[in-house]
């Protein structure tokens, strides 16, 4: 019987959500008895499934909505429009390649809370393209489906890549201004960073514009989209990495840098980080925030985009900087003892953390940019 996974849902889920949970689930099942749940399901129990869609076709995203103290009701699949954002794999393992226009989706769970009057009012009746007014946006919450119904780790020490989206209703619910961004914390307490960052002032693009857009009575909306959970650090950075670069020409991009490792060494180049200064992923707006305010006249220097990371030495340093990782020299002897000696005596020769820290290495999982 299908089912999210409490812990899971009370790690990613916004705190307002949380004591729906039972009510979520029900209709939930309850839909995975259809013939389109059913399949639906059978891709989103998979980490790695994906859907073909074409223009046109329903997006696979069972988006549960709850209209004040209603119960909650699964809304009809959105179809896939011309001009879609998205970013994703190209390559499968069927190796049939995507068709024009083709998209390949992941199974999506998506649960909206709406509370305010002319909200909830525009829902009974026509939906108008601004509706000023509005003092509370409708709070929009997705996740990969596999992540809530067949997690494979431990929530308390997974790291987030995510996306807030926000807007009106001509871009409800994934086509308004995003923000790319990663912790290795909880997101909603990044939100709330991120919030009061945008009250008190921020200048970086998400928050003034995020702040501009909030004055003008033009955000109905704010989407919490997480993207995808790890539980090592390389693996977010490339993933963030991979996500902003392929939305970069995006006009609706608000990432003023890089993501990953591509804004560390863009950040080190233009002069605001400090020389041996690793930062973790929460720390770096507040640096280019700073920077930006030191420098109030020079502006932002340009990225470098198009060019992709290739210095294998600063990779390795970036990658094994921390305490609690490998060090380069350690990457390359496990690889050279490998061809005798199984993983368990290599992390006693070595001094891993533990025998996964070194199956990782030797299944090609982490530190790939060692060389």
């Amino acid at each position: 019987m299908v089912s999210i996974n409490r812990q899971w849902w009370e790690q990613l889920a916004p705190k307002a959500m949380h004591g729906r949970l039972r009510e979520v689930d029900a209709r939930l099942r309850q839909w995975c008895t259809s013939e389109d749940g059913t399949r639906w399901l059978e891709v989103a129990l998979h980490e790695s499934g994906v859907q073909r869609v074409g223009i046109g076709q329903g997006i696979p995203t069972a988006h549960f909505i709850a209209l004040g103290p209603r119960p909650i009701r699964l809304a009809p699949f959105m179809k896939v429009e011309d001009g879609h954002r998205v970013v994703g794999i190209t390559d499968f393992q069927s190796g049939r390649q995507l068709e024009p226009a083709e998209l390949a989706l992941q199974p999506t769970i998506r649960v909206e809370v709406v509370t305010d009057p002319v909200l909830l009012a525009a829902a009974r009746g026509e939906i108008r393209d601004h509706m000023p007014g509005v003092k509370e946006p409708s709070i929009l919450f997705s996740a990969p489906a596999h992540l809530l119904l067949a997690p494979k780790i431990w929530p308390k020490k997974a790291y987030v890549l995510y996306q807030h989206i926000f807007g009106e209703s001509p871009s409800y619910p994934d086509d308004g201004y995003f923000y790319v961004g990663v912790t290795t914390r909880s997101w909603q307490a990044r939100w709330t960073e991120h919030r009061h960052a945008m009250e008190t002032g921020s200048p970086l693009l998400f928050h003034r514009k995020l702040r501009e857009e909030i004055e003008a009575s033009r955000v109905t909306y704010l989407h919490h989209k997480v993207m995808g959970i790890t539980d090592d650090l390389e693996q977010l950075y490339d993933g963030e990495e991979f996500l902003v670069k392929g939305l970069w020409e995006d006009g609706r991009r608000l990432n003023m840098i890089p993501g990953g490792k591509a804004g560390l060494k863009y950040m080190r180049e233009n002069g605001m980080l400090g020389r041996g200064i690793i930062p973790m992923p929460d720390d770096r707006d507040r640096l280019l925030a700073d920077w930006i305010r030191e420098h109030p006249r020079r502006g932002l220097p340009a990225p470098w985009v198009a060019e992709l990371w290739k210095d294998p030495e600063w990779a390795a340093a970036q990658i094994c900087a921390r305490d609690d990782r490998l060090s380069v020299k350690q990457v390359r002897a496990i690889r050279a003892l490998a061809e005798q000696h199984p993983a368990e005596q290599i992390a006693e020769r070595i001094g891993a953390r533990n025998v996964d820290q070194v199956r990782r290495v030797l299944e090609r999982k982490t530190y790939m940019r060692v060389v």
